[in-house]
């Protein structure tokens, strides 16, 4: 699954959260393997799919406002670094993305021009209750 992370496990020796603006970055500007629509897709409707996610992973009319609004010339990772922001001072490696103009999590903007808003509008997804069973095929 491309742009998968760790979601933060390995605090101080990986750093997957820089994974879908990098593997954009080279879609549109790099090696060029795939369009653009391909690589959007395979970030979002494939794991929505993949993990049972109902109305998510789409831009349809019913599905949750989930949206990254990017400019493909600037879209990119910057690279990782350590930062002591957890709790204790505590160190973990975060990676900030460049060209991410926009972010609305269920319609509420979390990003305007690059800079948060501080709407914290998501929620915990339950499986079984926003997620549908999913068969191997």
């Amino acid at each position: 699954m491309v742009g998968g992370s760790d979601a933060g496990a390995h605090l101080d020796r990986m750093c997957g959260a820089n994974y879908p603006t990098a593997f954009l970055a080279d879609c549109l500007r790099g090696r060029k393997l795939l369009p653009v629509e391909e690589a959007v897709r395979m970030l979002t409707k494939q794991p929505a799919d993949l993990f049972g996610l109902s109305d998510r992973g789409v831009l349809a009319e019913g599905s949750f406002a989930d949206i990254v609004v990017f400019d493909p010339a600037t879209i990119d990772s910057m690279p990782a670094r350590l930062v002591n922001d957890l709790p204790g001072d505590s160190p973990r490696l975060f990676a900030a993305s460049t060209g991410v103009v926009r972010v609305l999590v269920g319609g509420v903007e979390t990003i305007v021009d690059s800079q948060p808003t501080g709407a914290l509008p998501g929620a915990v997804l339950r499986s079984g209750v926003d997620t549908h069973t999913v068969t191997a095929s």
